[in-house]
């Protein structure tokens, strides 16, 4: 390959660097062997700057064009962005929520009526009173059903009970944290950069 410009980047079908070519693998060269083409790469893909430089590295690597287009991303000569894989953190996860689902737990709340032995002494009750027994002279009514024969009963009024229930769970985490693959399709070539050849002119 010759009457190539010093610093071309050819993209081959073999794998070998021909002549006047070297490996585009990030390697360093020295800048007094290699003059003319420090004075065209200098530092940017790499190197000290005072006795070696370095050459591109486009192993596993895509090229893109440097530069900025509007509303795109500034690339300089060298820079190297991406990753082969990636996992997801807690601030790049799409905004979500988790059903919570339990079974209906009923809640038994139970009220006591009590009634004195007492006879009573009042006609009208006064707030905290018990209904006392029935008057001790002539026949008394009977007013009270053993429990276990109760029959039909019905809701009185007077007495009101209020019943909470506190339900703390936790929603387990899920997941593994696990990285996976955000590269794009790709097919390996040979990337090989021209270090002896024509000067390229500006003009």
């Amino acid at each position: 390959m010759e009457d190539q410009y010093l610093g071309m980047l050819a993209c081959l079908g073999f794998g070998f660097a021909p002549r006047n070519f070297a490996f585009c693998s990030g390697q360093l060269v020295s800048i007094s062997q290699n003059t003319a083409l420090y004075s065209l790469l200098g530092t940017a893909y790499g190197g000290d700057g005072r006795t070696v430089f370095a050459l591109p590295e486009l192993r596993g690597r895509a090229p893109v064009g440097y530069g900025q287009q509007p509303g795109f991303s500034l690339w300089r000569l060298g820079d190297q962005v991406g990753q082969e894989y990636k996992a997801l953190n807690m601030l790049e996860l799409p905004v979500h929520n988790h059903n919570f689902i339990t079974d209906s737990k009923s809640v038994v709340s139970q009220t006591e009526f009590r009634a004195s032995t007492t006879q009573g002494t009042k006609a009208i009750p006064s707030d905290g009173d018990y209904i006392g027994a029935g008057p001790a002279f002539g026949a008394p009514q009977p007013a009270y059903v053993p429990k276990d024969f109760a029959g039909t009963t019905v809701a009185l009024s007077g007495a009101s009970t209020t019943s909470s229930l506190d339900l703390v769970a936790a929603i387990g985490s899920t997941g593994g944290g696990q990285a996976f693959s955000i590269m794009q399709p790709v097919q390996a070539v040979n990337w090989c950069i021209c270090i002896s050849g024509i000067y390229p002119s500006r003009t």
